[in-house]
């Protein structure tokens, strides 16, 4: 009887244990590429319904977060839509919390390397100067490469007159785009100037110098225009008539104190090494070379390693576009680049040169700071200059371009549709947007002419109508199955035959 009373006893005294939710989170990779989505695996052991709540701890401390609705048979795969243009490169911090229980995941995201110099730091006017880029990261399929942008800068950082930009596909981890120095001469003056290469916002400064063997000024450059603390310096010296067989590099710190080197001139070339000469001081250096009657000098720049480098600013719009002049019914091509991503929605205008403004022209991009417009001029355009405007977010810009001239043929034309409307359409074909704003893609086209439609009326409807079979065009296009016209043809026939509607 005593045991018995002790067991039903025990019974009510023993606490009852409760078993709760396990979470389960594992990466779909080691280490993710630079321009990768993350991918999580997310199992919950228990799972009795609701959202599941994550938080992103990103490389540079910066937080994202999200809630997961209701998960099918307790498991879902977690995706956090990212690439290259964020810059978040390194360790990320994921922690999931369903109810009271948590589960933090630790990924690794590739740093995206670009490196790019030239094939020499001086140049005559009959050199071809080769920029060697070079990449950790490219797309094969170069329909959806990202494009490396490449632009020649004066010293003050000025744009070289009449000199195109380079705009090309990284479809391989090696480019090496060419400039020719006489066309360079033929508008610019000799001196120091800078390839400006630009690659998902990572930007690379290689300066370089351009002289003229018939001048008689002395041009000095520089292997870096900043330096860190401890940095070797190499000052190149170009003098183009020789007429003395020395002369005396000078090199004064922020504070005043002087370094002097006396150099022997054997060829129209020297380059001088200093090592030193940064460890002490930071700020702004002045380099001066006696060379006979001629005096040259320039400036570089030191700054400690826990100071920020210069860099674009907090949020910034460049905007290059392919010419500098167009002809009347011309196609105008303008590349916009925005320092980071803070919405989808950008639009654009032009000012003639009376100071009229066009319609404002909105399109939609995703998960790309870069964004190309395409824009056929009117045959009966003013001539003159010209402005696009661009809007994105509170920050507007502007870039300048001409119109002159006899009008341009519309039959030569060929059709080539943006890259942003490309990565729209297999956004719509994965479902990760919505019908509507892929039409506004195709509204976009006909605006700017690349769709022609007779008569073409806008849609009445707020939302549109796109038959799920339409995304067969749309994949086969932007796995280019079938050519840009191919894609313009079939999208014109469905709006004309009212199959969609935009």
């Amino acid at each position: 009887m005593n045991v018995l009373f002790f067991l039903i006893f025990f019974s009510f005294i023993v606490p009852q244990i409760a078993y709760g939710s396990e979470i389960s989170a594992i990466s779909e990779k080691e280490i993710f590429g630079p321009n990768d989505w993350i991918k999580i695996f997310l199992n919950i052991d228990g799972y009795s319904g609701g959202d599941v709540n994550w938080n992103a701890t990103q490389p540079d401390g910066a937080t994202v977060s999200g809630t997961i609705p209701s998960l099918q048979a307790s498991k879902t795969t977690h995706t956090i839509v990212r690439n290259a243009f964020d810059n978040q490169f390194g360790h990320w911090k994921i922690e999931y919390q369903y109810n009271d229980v948590k589960k933090l995941v630790d990924v690794e995201v590739e740093q995206l390397t670009v490196s790019a110099t030239t094939d020499k730091l001086s140049y005559g006017p009959n050199d071809i100067a080769t920029v060697q880029f070079s990449t950790n990261y490219y797309d094969p399929n170069s329909a959806k490469a990202e494009f490396l942008y490449i632009k020649i800068l004066d010293d003050k950082g000025v744009p070289a007159k009449l000199v195109d930009d380079v705009k090309i596909k990284v479809s391989q981890s090696n480019i090496t785009p060419r400039f020719s120095m006489h066309e360079l001469l033929k508008y610019n003056s000799p001196g120091n100037y800078h390839a400006v290469v630009n690659y998902y916002g990572v930007q690379v400064d290689v300066p370089f110098v351009v002289y003229d063997i018939n001048s008689k000024t002395i041009f000095l450059g520089s292997d870096k225009s900043l330096y860190d603390p401890g940095d070797s310096v190499e000052i190149d010296i170009v003098i183009p008539d020789l007429s003395a067989s020395s002369g005396v590099l000078t090199i004064t710190s922020p504070s005043g104190k002087v370094s002097t080197k006396t150099i022997s001139v054997v060829s129209s070339l020297s380059r001088v090494q200093f090592d030193g000469i940064t460890s002490s001081e930071i700020g702004t250096y002045t380099v001066r070379f006696d060379y006979g009657d001629s005096i040259a000098t320039k400036t570089f720049d030191v700054l400690i390693e826990s100071l920020a480098k210069p860099t674009l600013s907090e949020f910034d719009i460049d905007i290059f576009l392919d010419k500098s002049q167009y002809r009347p019914g011309e196609l105008i091509n303008a590349t916009i680049i925005t320092s980071k991503l803070i919405e989808n929605n950008i639009s654009y205008w032009f000012e003639d040169p009376s100071g009229n403004n066009s319609e404002q022209i909105s399109l939609v991009t995703y998960a790309s700071n870069t964004f190309t417009i395409p824009h056929i001029s009117e045959i009966n355009s003013l001539q003159g200059s010209w402005k696009i405007h661009v809007k994105y977010g509170t920050v507007e810009s502007f870039a300048v371009f001409g119109i002159s001239g006899e009008p341009a043929s519309s039959a030569k034309m060929t059709v080539i549709v943006p890259d942003w409307i490309r990565n729209n359409a297999y956004w719509w074909i994965e479902e990760q947007i919505t019908d509507d704003d892929f039409a506004t893609g195709l509204e976009f086209m006909i605006k700017e002419k690349i769709i022609l439609i007779p008569n073409s009326v806008p849609s009445d409807s707020s939302e549109a109508q796109i038959p799920n079979w339409v995304k067969n065009t749309a994949h086969w296009w932007a796995d280019g199955l079938i050519s840009d016209q191919e894609f313009v043809n079939a999208i014109k026939f469905l709006v004309i035959s009212d199959i969609i509607q935009v």
